[in-house]
């Protein structure tokens, strides 16, 4: 370890340490809470701000997802650990998937907390758990304090070019627009299992560059070396919460161990134990999936219609942007060397990860979680190694100065996009993320009557957030979790369209909503004649059969 002294202030800077020293934690701190604050900045001021006649409905990104997930919650608060869909009418057997927001109900529950401010809570939690694995991961690989701050700048603020060219091409699924999951920002703006799985994805990669970095034993397990448990708790966790995750993970685990079985020619007893130890504990709850997806009629639908399709390769690559142009000096250099110093898991994490992305799989995109973890590792080994000994001294700063901010511009845009219609005074325009105030004071007389058994007909804006508020079915509510979702869509339309046929006795339906949402489907809804009135507040009323 060296020390530089300053005599003008009088305090030691550290420049090059094994362990992570105090005040290193302490940046990792102000840095980590600077930027939940940013996060949440938005949201606490459109939760705060409100208007005369319209609801913030308390999710700001992906106010779809978002709302099933509140659901869920609600469903945990009940008393449940198997997810069921609120988003159809359909009963349906429960399944132990997504456990983690049902877990976060029940602690609701316990705390006598609404659910939604415990969601929000743990998004906090799971984003400083996410960026001090991202910076211990640095730490474990860089004993240079700047290597350390570089990497973690570059993993939690790098995007790409989406900014740039979405308005120009009119393309909107560009990665740092559409896969928050790839960038650790991003992610801590959407809920709470995908910062948790960055990190315990940094937690595991840190496990393995540590222990096969040069001059450790990497040939036998050590009697003392209980490193392998480790692994086995945190693939447990990320199958629980993000199962697509260890798939490429897993995959460059074994090709780093059977590549280091090649270039040696002595197989490393300690590398199978840790890939045992990777995929074994996890593969009773594979199993369990594919039993549930294959044989559970309603998981059998909603995986069929669980899309996430991977972007064309040159949007991937626009959606990498700064990064990965910065990266590719590291990129080469991984490839020529092959090096077992971090890189060797590094590229074929990387490399695996973008294979299961183009692989005909429904749920493409899904593999690419903590993609910029790799991109940064290579970005930090190229700024260090290729750019920064070509950069003159004098003018380094300005260039972190300017790199930085370029790089972060895509999730400044994603940021503050969805509260623009406030801001300009537009919330119609932010239907879903906002809903007529009516609509939440029909929501609360329906939670006193209502239970999950019970369905509901509303406009697709209002379902959406009916099983979250409301706690009851609904018609249709989600492109994913409500059954033949397109079918039931449509007649949804229909039916307030005037094509009234059996649509309420097919589903049972107990209430109908006629409000300002609905009457954007018909002004008119002839199929309303049929039934009586039962409840009106403002501009909402609720029919009944």
């Amino acid at each position: 370890m060296t020390t530089t002294y300053n005599s003008r202030t009088h305090s030691l800077a550290v420049r090059e340490t094994v362990q992570i020293m105090p005040a290193e934690w302490r940046w990792v701190i102000v840095i980590a809470t600077g930027l939940i604050l940013i996060a949440f900045l938005p949201l606490v001021w459109m939760a705060l701000r409100g208007t005369a006649d319209w609801q913030f409905m308390g999710v700001l990104h992906n106010y779809q997802d978002g709302a099933t997930y509140i659901a869920k919650m609600r469903l945990g608060a009940e008393g449940d650990w198997l997810v069921r869909f609120m988003h159809t009418p359909e009963t349906h057997v429960g399944a132990f998937l997504q456990v983690l927001y049902l877990a976060l109900g029940h602690l609701a529950n316990a705390l006598t907390l609404p659910t939604i401010v415990v969601f929000h809570v743990a998004r906090v939690g799971a984003s400083l758990v996410m960026y001090a694995a991202l910076y211990y991961l640095g730490a474990s690989i860089w004993t240079r304090l700047r290597s350390r701050r570089l990497f973690f700048l570059v993993a939690v603020l790098g995007s790409g070019f989406g900014w740039l060219l979405a308005p120009l091409t009119q393309i909107t699924n560009f990665p740092d627009f559409s896969i928050p999951e790839m960038f650790p920002f991003y992610s801590s703006l959407m809920n709470v299992h995908f910062p948790l799985t960055i990190a315990l994805l940094a937690l595991l990669v840190s496990i393995f560059i540590t222990g096969y970095r040069p001059g450790a034993d990497v040939q036998q397990a050590q009697p003392t070396d209980f490193r392998w448990a480790l692994i086995g708790l945190f693939s447990v966790l990320i199958a629980l919460l993000y199962p697509q995750a260890l798939v490429p993970f897993g995959a460059a685990a074994l090709l780093f161990v059977l590549a280091q079985w090649l270039m040696t020619h002595r197989l490393s007893s300690r590398g199978l134990l840790w890939v045992g130890a990777l995929g074994l504990p996890a593969l009773p709850l594979a199993l369990y999936y594919a039993f549930t997806v294959t044989y559970n009629p309603a998981f059998n639908i909603w995986n069929v219609q669980n899309l996430t399709p991977a972007p064309p390769l040159w949007v991937l690559i626009a959606g990498l942007g700064l990064p990965l142009l910065v990266a590719l000096p590291g990129i080469m250099r991984a490839v020529r060397r092959f090096e077992a110093d971090g890189s060797r898991i590094m590229l074929l994490w990387l490399v695996a990860m973008l294979i299961a992305l183009y692989a005909p799989f429904n749920t493409q995109s899904r593999f690419t979680v903590g993609l910029m973890i790799p991109i940064a590792y290579f970005a930090t080994r190229a700024l260090e190694d290729f750019w920064l000994p070509r950069i003159n001294r004098r003018v380094r700063a300005y260039t972190f100065a300017l790199l930085f901010p370029l790089m972060a511009i895509s999730l400044v845009f994603m940021l503050f996009l969805p509260m623009l219609p406030v801001v300009v005074g537009s919330p119609q325009t932010s239907v879903g993320i906002f809903l007529e105030r009516d609509y939440a004071l029909t929501a609360n007389w329906l939670d006193a009557r209502t239970n999950e058994n019970h369905v509901l007909l509303a406009s697709p804006a209002a379902s959406i957030w009916l099983p979250a508020w409301a706690g009851t079915r609904v018609v249709y509510g989600h492109p994913f979790e409500t059954l033949d979702a397109n079918a039931k869509h449509d007649r949804v339309l229909a039916w307030y369209n005037g094509d009234c046929g059996t649509l309420l006795d097919d589903y049972n339906v107990r209430y109908v909503l006629y409000g300002p949402r609905e009457r954007e489907i018909s002004a008119d809804a002839p199929c309303l004649e049929s039934l009586r009135a039962i409840y009106r507040v403002g501009a909402v009323t609720v029919y009944a059969p």
